[in-house]
């Protein structure tokens, strides 16, 4: 299992939510501590022959002075959050026009700014002469979770439930595209917000596609290829007490939002999805 994949699956264990009474059934912001660094970047290219962008990040931080991103281990009014992004685009054998501007910025957001940004341009014309065509494929997932003291500070496991230990919460969203095309002039843009000092300020992740045909074409520019952009939102929250089924508790929400947009031929797509957790 590579890394990516191992990100993938960290997600996906940690929707379980344990909230103590009043908490507002939401995810919260962690908050800057002493890193309060950025990462930055731009590409802008024109290529005849071959264009090839990877690009991966793991973004991983801790409210807690005491605690560590690299245990399941949460002290209290711990929250942590793990921002992933990753892009991968192919594009042979064509004429490709790219730009990207990446930001990641782990100091605190305020309401109406974000933590993560990214914006692409692309027009690529295959040459189907030799069979030319780009793949893209752009994901990024912001995972959250945490827990209170209920006047308790001992360490507990993320999945610590029960009468004796304090709730907590987490959930993840990812949202993002595919594409694989032999003609198309698109726009892709993502932002994202989890790091505030203000735990009211909620977690926020949108993301925009918007793909049809080049100039030049004589389909009135339509694109052609396959195309799909996606959001899943997964959310699960229980309460403190002991179960006698499971090792989480009872299940008092339950929330699952996958939703999937595909064309495959000539097409124009514009569409635009988001998650917000509102305290």
């Amino acid at each position: 299992m590579n890394n990516r994949d191992l990100g993938r699956l960290c997600a996906l264990l940690m929707i379980g939510l344990l909230l103590l009474p009043g908490f507002a059934a939401a995810i919260r912001p962690t908050s800057a501590l002493y890193d309060k660094t950025g990462i930055t970047s731009t590409i802008d290219a024109t290529c005849i022959g071959s264009l090839m962008v990877d690009h991966d990040m793991e973004w991983r931080q801790t409210n807690a002075p005491e605690g560590s991103v690299h245990n399941t281990q949460l002290v209290g009014d711990e929250v942590r959050t793990d921002t992933t992004y990753a892009e991968d685009t192919l594009a042979a054998r064509g004429t490709t026009r790219y730009t990207k501007d990446f930001s990641m910025d782990g100091s605190n957001a305020s309401a109406g700014s974000d933590n993560l940004g990214v914006r692409h341009t692309m027009n690529y014309l295959a040459d189907e002469s030799q069979g030319g065509s780009m793949w893209y494929d752009e994901r990024g997932t912001i995972s959250q979770w945490g827990r209170g003291t209920n006047n308790n500070t001992e360490v507990q496991c993320v999945f610590a439930s029960g009468s004796n230990g304090a709730g907590g919460f987490g959930g993840y969203v990812q949202a993002g595209s595919l594409m694989n095309v032999k003609e198309v002039a698109a726009v892709t843009q993502m932002g994202g917000r989890m790091i505030s000092s203000n735990d009211k300020t909620p977690v926020n992740l949108r993301y925009a596609f918007d793909a049809q045909g080049v100039d030049s074409d004589t389909k009135d520019k339509l694109a052609t290829g396959t195309a799909s952009v996606y959001q899943y939102t997964h959310f699960d929250t229980y309460d403190k007490n002991p179960a006698t089924s499971t090792p989480l508790g009872n299940t008092t929400t339950s929330i699952s939002d996958d939703q999937i947009t595909t064309v495959d031929g000539l097409f124009d797509l514009a569409q635009t999805v988001g998650y917000t957790s509102t305290y």
